[in-house]
């Protein structure tokens, strides 16, 4: 059968709202087609990327944050696990020390130089190391005393001036259980790269235990080959068009979300946050997907839509800002590059006029496929084209996050089981962070993250509460009002 007649009969078998869908995807796919074309990423840096290079400008803006208020750790990135089986520290170490040799954004810092920061790559790095041992204390209290210690390297500050940005910790809870802890400053690193560091480290480490050479090509690009090919494409027409696109897509919805608050908003952001763990269970889950479905949205669309709905509830405003997190590596060859390419992505939704949730959904979907075309402008210069002046007391243009993950990491890897273990520090960056696995057998689950310096803890609650109840009710009767589901004083 030949690949067109194949695709032709796949597509017979479409439901309406599938083809839909397809036939939105496949506009959205030919309009990036046609649109401007970023060239290829080409090296200019030397093999390890050593030297002084400019920030990115996602760097930039972090780097300024953390000169407000150098205090604040809620830019610490990490990752915990709880390992079971043989660990060869000496291993271990030998292999973090490669995975930092390997990528120029492990090796940065970000001194000042006439007034201005640089990001300084040097040709050696040597990333902080910790081993902790707790097997003098009762077995029953390992454990605890073995998160504590992970929590307090959690709130650990780094030195953005002279670095290292990458460091791990190891807790001995027995002779073969160990936790452990990566943590790496954002400035160095998002999701994508945290990936691409577990895994070199993993296959880095067996090599060490046999005694064998890096398995491992030489990078092909280091980030200071991102930054200046970025730099390139965002000025000029590029910037002018994107900002353009941006300027008529928010257009009329307020770039303020206040929720109903427990305490005024202090005038700067202190980032102190709390966490409540969230989980939808398996029912709506499967019902909320089988919805997507029907309707020819994704997941993330249904889970947007349910959020929106949630906020029109809380606070009724029908005009709402959400945003989410993007990739930004717009290039292929960027698809393994270390450092920060993570940027946010606003999505606009209207709920004006009481629509169904299934109208809901259509206006979802509307409203991310337009903002996916232009989803790769870096966050920093969306907020200069829409909010000259940002408010220090609020993150700008995005204040409720949403990010849906698969399902978190478990598994073994030859003598060695992980599983992953969520630690939070304690700090929020947003008014309300919805984190949220996709897990086949256990529904929608994960942290949910508020600012604990407007809401306390019981109110987070109760909107979760709603939220659940939200979801029964969207997912049993799609042609539901928004005016007719739950609202916060039915949740005790």
């Amino acid at each position: 059968m030949s690949r067109s007649l194949e695709i032709t009969n796949r597509l017979s078998t479409l439901t309406p709202e599938q083809r839909a869908l397809f036939e939105a995807l496949r506009r959205q796919q030919q309009e990036a087609a046609t649109a401007r074309q970023p060239p290829p990423v080409r090296r200019v840096t030397g093999p390890g990327g050593a030297g002084d290079w400019p920030l990115s400008i996602d760097q930039e803006r972090l780097w300024r944050l953390h000169r407000e208020n150098p205090a604040l750790v809620s830019w610490n990135v990490d990752a915990a696990s709880h390992m079971r089986g043989v660990l060869h520290v000496p291993a271990f170490v030998a292999a973090l020390r490669e995975v930092v040799r390997r990528h120029a954004a492990f090796r940065a810092s970000f001194p000042l130089v006439d007034g201005k920061p640089v990001q300084r790559v040097a040709e050696r790095v040597e990333p902080g190391f910790s081993l902790i041992d707790v097997t003098a204390l009762p077995a029953e209290r390992r454990e605890a005393e073995g998160r504590r210690a992970l929590f307090d390297h959690t709130r650990s500050l780094f030195d953005l001036e002279r670095g290292p940005l990458v460091r791990a910790a190891l807790v001995r809870l027995a002779e073969q259980e160990h936790l452990s802890l990566l943590t790496i400053h954002h400035t160095a690193t998002d999701w994508i790269t945290f990936q691409v560091a577990m895994q070199e480290l993993m296959a880095l480490y067996h090599a060490a235990l046999a005694g064998a050479p890096s398995p491992l090509p030489e990078p092909a690009l280091h980030f200071p080959d991102f930054v200046l090919w970025e730099r390139e494409q965002w000025s000029g027409e590029a910037l002018s068009e994107y900002a353009g696109f941006w300027r008529r897509e928010l257009a009329g919805f307020p770039l303020v979300l206040d929720l109903p608050g427990d305490r005024p908003r202090p005038p700067a952001q202190s980032q102190r946050g709390g966490m409540i763990p969230f989980r939808s269970g398996p029912g709506p889950a499967a019902r909320l997907r089988a919805l997507a479905r029907r309707e020819g949205v994704t997941v993330f669309m249904a889970l947007l839509a349910s959020i929106d709905a949630l906020l029109f509830r809380i606070t009724g405003r029908e005009k709402l800002v959400v945003g989410s997190n993007s990739a930004n590596r717009p290039r292929p060859e960027l698809d393994t590059v270390v450092g920060l390419f993570l940027t946010q992505v606003p999505f606009a939704v209207d709920l004006a006029g009481d629509p169904t949730f299934r109208e809901v959904l259509a206006r979802v979907r509307k409203a991310t496929l337009a903002a996916y075309t232009h989803q790769n402008m870096p966050f920093d210069r969306l907020v200069e084209a829409l909010v000259p002046a940002p408010d220090p007391g609020r993150n700008p243009v995005v204040q409720v996050l949403l990010l849906v993950l698969n399902g978190q990491s478990h598994g073994g890897d030859g003598d060695l089981e992980s599983e992953a273990v969520p630690l939070f520090d304690g700090n929020s960056r947003w008014d309300l962070m919805f984190g949220l696995y996709d897990l086949e057998d256990l529904g929608f689950s994960g942290p949910v993250e508020f600012n604990a310096d407007i809401l306390d803890r019981a109110t987070v609650e109760r909107w979760l509460r709603l939220f659940e109840l939200i979801l029964d009710r969207v997912t049993a009767d799609p042609q539901v009002r928004l005016s007719e589901l739950p609202s916060p004083a039915e949740v005790g």
